[in-house]
């Protein structure tokens, strides 16, 4: 008995410890939407001066299907060995379907692989919400190119402002 109060007492003090470990972010990349400049896409979006989480514009998606817009792409950041993480504020009416966040990174000679906001999504008609993605970069994973896309997996409306690329 006296064991298993030990070992009850040595995970606690685990768990609290752990969970007072602090992460840190730091930004890497911020969009505010002032214009359409530097945005990939060239089709399918358009600027809205009425609409946005930050007094700015936002960029209005009206989706007759499914479709992904490839919003930036990230070439000066140089990160390995950390945690990416894309987030945005969205915003969205009558949407049949999903919205999700999607991040793209590509690695010279390695490839291209993706990591999706499964886990924060928007749906019908909702205020402004923060969606976010991540992706893990293991040792000497450094991307070449970071893509921020925006993927809507039905029709509606969409907006997305305030978007930041930060690393833990």
């Amino acid at each position: 008995m006296p064991k298993q109060i030990i070992y009850i007492f040595l995970i606690s003090i685990c768990l609290l410890l752990s969970c007072q470990v602090q992460t840190e972010s730091t930004e890497l990349k911020f969009f505010p939407i002032k214009d359409l400049n530097g945005i990939v896409a060239q089709s399918g979006i358009v600027l809205d001066d009425s609409v946005s989480a930050d007094s700015n514009s936002s960029i209005k998606i009206d989706a007759l299907k499914p479709v992904v817009i490839n919003l930036f792409n990230v070439i000066d950041v140089r990160v390995e060995d950390t945690q990416l993480i894309y987030k945005a504020k969205v915003k969205s009416e009558n949407l049949k379907g999903q919205a999700y966040l999607e991040m793209w990174c590509v690695f010279k000679d390695k490839g291209e692989y993706f990591s999706r906001g499964f886990d924060s999504i928007i749906t019908g008609t909702t205020d402004w919400k923060d969606l976010k993605t991540v992706f893990n970069l293991r040792k000497n994973e450094m991307p070449d190119v970071i893509k921020l896309n925006v993927v809507v997996d039905g029709i509606g409306t969409l907006w997305i402002d305030d978007i930041h690329l930060t690393k833990l």
